[in-house]
């Protein structure tokens, strides 16, 4: 069963490469090509779940946060993972009441979080940086 991201205690800001890194299982060039392709991949997926959000479709923003959610978590707990869990279970709940807010949270965490991860790419992934 998937850990669930209910606290807010971890932003991107807080992320580290060695946090990361302990997710993947210390797979570097893993987390090199994850981090590529969810730079590539978010913005269609945040797309997704705007359009979910505007359209008033609760299962659709269930399903799509539920996705970027999954994805996010390959990189932090908390901050844009907990975000995403909150728009996704505000669909579950068919209470989509106070979404846009929270969609404009998830999509200033995840350009902070975009920044760290190109960074950590155009170093090669060689250090961990703090933890």
């Amino acid at each position: 069963m998937a850990k669930v991201p209910h606290t807010r205690s971890e932003s991107p800001a807080h992320w580290t490469p060695t946090r990361m890194l302990a997710r993947l299982d210390g797979d570097r060039g893993l987390a090199v090509q994850l981090a590529g392709i969810f730079i590539d991949e978010y913005p269609n997926m945040l797309q997704r779940l705007r359009d979910a959000v505007i359209a008033g479709s609760a299962d659709d923003v269930r399903r799509a946060a539920h996705a970027l959610k999954g994805s996010i978590s390959n990189f932090i707990d908390g901050g844009p993972t907990a975000t995403a869990y909150e728009l996704e279970t505000m669909g579950r709940k068919g209470q989509l009441d106070g979404t846009r807010p929270l969609l404009d949270r998830l999509d200033r965490e995840l350009i902070e979080l975009t920044v760290c991860l190109r960074e950590f790419q155009s170093k090669g992934a060689g250090s961990t940086g703090g933890s």
